[in-house]
């Protein structure tokens, strides 16, 4: 046959093979490619516990045998790259990304319908252009320039060639991404959609909306394109912020936002040649071994998710403060503080919250607003009480000791707990039908029946006092006490018979789609901060605010309210991953103290995950609440708790020594 014909054939084929991957093959809208993906998310989650299990080995082998370990080094770095890179396409296939949504959830029909199909043209965009980024890493890692074949490979002792084949897994991811978003893109035409209807016309005054934010996206990008860096930095970070406001409102996840938005605009300032740029920032990112702590820390939660021992804990905090005025709600924080040091991940904690506790405060005659304020703020404590995942990710970017921003969180956060106890006693006493007493069973029973059904929960908080123990100690860094954690809590599971194949693999995907969810975030807002940093950027605000003549108070005020406005709008995990680069040096320039500063921005993004309009604890509790409890009920019940999270932050931010005195008691300063 001649050649030209085999090439058709060829593309015959690969173009029926893309058209069956993105054919819509159920009423979700999930394409023949995301039902692929989801189904292979099990086997790949299996990646985590070989990390975890050969973190573990590192351990062992390092601190008792005192033997070289830089294989499991790499290894564990390598397994966890591949976990992040596939949880990208997971949450793509199951619609997880974070998206900020101001317009898209009050659509639908066919406004939904319209906004599903340039949501997906948008990650086309995004995907194509990683995918392009991480060829021209990809190229260079696998071929010399004479064309022949030669692996990168790490430059340690061992020197093998994970560079090489972890950048070609992130070529190929950005290529999967594409088709999907093409198999989206044509299900939404089709009047498809993951879970709601979309049939019908747009509204016209939606239309209009969509065809405005649309209009602004195409002549920002003619401005951009046409001008270049001859816009300068202030015209050029306008553009920037306005791209990003106006992207959002279309519904588009926040990763692809930011990873588009960095793309677009190093090309646009510094050409294609810069192209490599954002690849090597997003191959760093992912490289982080200090991001191997979060999955191992979410690995551990999802564990005690799923198995009896948070509800055990629940209920044997509760009878401890069966005789307080309010006592079920105070055992509640209570729990949500156990429960925040044995994992740091703060969904999960306000779902179990929710599940276990709000049921049993509605039925004892609780007051509908204390019940779901009292969940929504003890569950959002995970950002303070360590090991908080917040904490870590800004001691990645403010390159902080972490062990000091969990020495520094303890006070506050302890603290924070305390006004909430004090405020529910407090509203107890003074009107006591909102919090009815327990069974009069439960009130006679006695300490040693108490500490029986505790038993139960010994082992798991075993496991945190060690974890934090071995971190504050210095006898583990943060990533290897975090597989510590997860490896105990196992065994706790095993030792209360509850360790099953079901629930090992069920937190094993949790894991997988969780930090699908916050990676992706990381490197797209990773590619657009080292984007604009190369465009001045940070220079640029750093002389905006220190020379503006404002006292070091002044400063901090307009930081603070900065923070606190984005976090009406947006995940913690952007703000910290746009922000933190630009407001650390700032900080570190006044000459205050980064840890301090940490602990400020950890009770910043306390506020944020309780407020309106997007708060994410209101949505976490509305998933698992009753039908009756609306979002507007939630969020009214969250105004005092709100206050007493502002008053515990000028506290800190008056008085900075309430954060670094436990730092400075260590350290012997």
């Amino acid at each position: 046959m001649p050649k030209d014909s085999t090439t058709l054939d060829d593309a015959e084929q690969t173009v029926s093979t893309i058209k069956a991957l993105t054919r819509a093959t159920g009423s979700d809208g999930q394409t023949g490619l995301d039902r692929l993906i989801i189904r292979l998310g099990s086997p790949v989650s299996l990646l985590f516990a070989f990390a975890t299990a050969i973190s573990i080995y590192e351990i062992v082998v390092r601190h008792f045998l005192n033997a070289p370990t830089i294989w499991a080094h790499e290894t564990v770095i390598a397994l966890v790259a591949f976990c992040y890179l596939y949880g990208g396409m997971l949450c793509l296939a199951r619609d997880r990304h974070i998206r900020i949504g101001l317009i898209y959830f009050g659509t639908e029909g066919g406004t939904r319908r319209l906004l599903d199909a340039v949501n997906a043209f948008l990650a086309l965009l995004f995907a194509v252009a990683i995918a392009y980024a991480a060829w021209t890493m990809t190229e260079r890692a696998w071929f010399a320039p004479s064309g022949d074949v030669r692996l990168e490979r790490t430059g340690s002792a061992w020197n093998p060639p994970i560079p090489a084949f972890v950048k070609l897994a992130l070529f190929v991811t950005a290529i999967i991404l594409a088709i999907q978003s093409i198999g989206h893109f044509l299900v939404a035409l089709r009047g498809g959609g993951p879970g709601h209807k979309t049939g019908g016309r747009p509204n016209p005054v939606a239309l209009l909306g969509i065809a405005v934010v649309l209009g602004l996206l195409v002549v920002g990008a003619a401005i951009l394109f046409s001008k270049g860096r001859s816009l300068g930095i202030e015209t050029g970070s306008i553009l920037l912020v306005l791209g990003i406001m106006v992207m959002i409102l279309t519904g588009i996840p926040l990763a692809f936002v930011t990873g588009l938005i960095g793309v677009v605009f190093t090309v646009a300032w510094f050409g294609t040649m810069g192209v490599p740029l954002v690849s090597s920032r997003i191959y760093s990112f992912i490289n982080e071994y200090v991001l191997v702590a979060i999955p191992m820390f979410v690995l551990m939660a999802s564990l005690l998710d799923r198995s009896g021992m948070a509800r055990d804990l629940y209920d044997a905090m509760r009878l401890i403060t069966r005789r307080l005025n309010g006592g079920v709600a105070i055992q509640t924080l209570i729990a949500a503080v156990f429960l925040a040091a044995l994992s740091g991940i703060i969904g999960g904690e306000i779902v179990l919250l929710g599940l276990l506790a709000l049921p049993q405060m509605l039925r004892l005659g609780y007051s509908r607003a204390l019940a779901i304020g009292t969940v929504c703020a003890g569950g959002s404590l995970g950002t303070m009480i360590p090991p908080s995942i917040v904490l870590i990710v800004y001691g990645l970017i403010a390159s902080v000791s972490i062990s000091d921003l969990f020495l520094a969180t303890v006070v506050p956060g302890l603290m924070l707990a305390s006004f909430y106890i004090i405020y529910i006693y407090t509203l107890c006493t003074v009107r006591p039908e909102m919090a009815p007493s327990i069974s009069a069973d439960e009130q006679a029973m006695s300490w040693l029946e108490i500490f029986a059904r505790m038993k139960g929960v010994i082992p798991p908080l075993l496991v945190a006092f060690t974890v934090l123990g071995s971190i504050y100690g210095g006898v583990a860094s943060v990533t290897e006490a975090a597989s510590m954690g997860a490896v105990g809590v196992l065994i706790s599971a095993i030792i209360r018979r509850e360790a099953t194949w079901e629930l090992i693999s069920g937190a094993l995907k949790q894991t997988l789609e969780t930090c699908g969810m916050i990676i992706w975030i990381g490197l797209g807002a990773s590619a657009l901060v080292g984007v604009y940093n190369l465009m001045g950027g940070n220079r640029f605000i750093e002389g905006l605010v220190l020379d503006s003549g404002a006292s070091t108070l002044v400063i901090l005020l307009i930081i603070m309210a900065i923070l606190l406005v984005l976090g009406l709008f947006m995940d913690w995990i952007g703000i910290a991953l746009l922000t933190m680069p630009i407001f650390v040096p700032i900080i570190i320039q006044l000459g205050l103290d980064p840890i301090w500063f940490g602990i400020l921005f950890a009770m910043n993004m306390q506020v944020s995950y309780l407020s309106p309009p997007f708060g994410p604890a209101a949505f976490y509790l509305k998933s698992v609440a009753p039908p009756d409890m609306t979002l507007a009920e939630i969020f009214r019940a969250l105004i005092p708790f709100i206050c007493i999270q502002l008053v515990a932050l000028t506290i800190v931010l008056f008085f900075p020594e309430v954060a670094l005195w436990l730092p400075n008691l260590v350290d012997g300063r």
